[in-house]
């Protein structure tokens, strides 16, 4: 098994990613939230790229809850902003989401375009994403939204806490798996914030700014290694938790 790393989404190719494992990671907030939605009980979730194809979607559907974000913050008109702790059971359970995010969205879609298969990954399910990983023995490209058009650091840092994830599961022992540079870079920073994330991201400045505009509990729970182990695909357009 091959693994490597695309710190910013906007440098993706097919050839990258060409008959691939996908794991893609928005961690501040987009896949978090998703992942959220869909441990809470949501029926699927649907990324949209742009508002208007939100809005297109939602039209005349029932049990359709509007979410995402601009700047950081909740797009007029739409039921839910992109923090995971607006996705609760209570107003997600068997609903369908739609959500359109400034980078997250556009990275699921992006990966799409030229994987066999996307998972979304986040900090809270780095362990079951590992054992999916290992599951499908394909290789993967763990793919980092970026901030922006630049590499971010709670991004790399998840992407890192997989790749370690792996290897003690495959080895029996935290191991770095052979890769690129930038794996290797991923998972030291990973070894440095292993005991807690939290630092990483007040550290980033995507996380920093969130705290400045009142989401400062977000980081918190962004930060929860290992909460749960849903681990979310995306397929024909939506994002669900497949059965056997």
């Amino acid at each position: 098994m091959k693994i490597d790393i695309i710190p910013v989404f906007g440098n993706i190719t097919r050839e990258q990613l060409n008959g691939k494992l996908a794991v893609v990671f928005d961690v501040l907030r987009a896949t978090t939230t998703i992942v959220t939605a869909v441990a809470n009980g949501c029926k699927e979730v649907i990324p949209v790229v742009t508002v208007e194809e939100a809005l297109a979607y939602a039209e005349n559907q029932a049990n359709v809850i509007l979410g995402g974000e601009r700047e950081s913050l909740l797009i007029p008109g739409f039921h839910l902003g992109n923090s995971p702790l607006e996705y609760t059971s209570e107003r997600v359970k068997g609903r369908t989401v739609v959500i359109t995010t400034t980078n997250g969205t556009h990275a699921i879609r992006r990966a799409a375009q030229g994987a066999a298969k996307v998972i979304i990954g986040s900090f809270l399910n780095a362990g079951g994403v590992a054992k999916e990983v290992l599951r499908t023995e394909s290789d993967v490209v763990l793919v980092c939204a970026g901030t922006r058009g630049k590499l971010s650091l709670e991004d790399t840092v998840a992407a890192g806490m997989v790749c370690r994830e792996l290897a003690k599961i495959a080895r029996g022992k935290e191991a770095f798996l052979p890769g690129s540079d930038l794996v290797v870079a991923a998972c030291r920073l990973a070894g440095f914030y292993k005991e807690d994330p939290l630092p990483a991201l007040k550290d980033s400045l995507h996380g920093q700014k969130l705290a400045a505009l009142g989401f400062a509990e977000d980081l918190a729970f962004c930060s929860r290694l290992n909460s749960t182990e849903v681990t979310p695909v995306f397929r024909d357009g939506r994002i669900i938790v497949e059965t056997e």
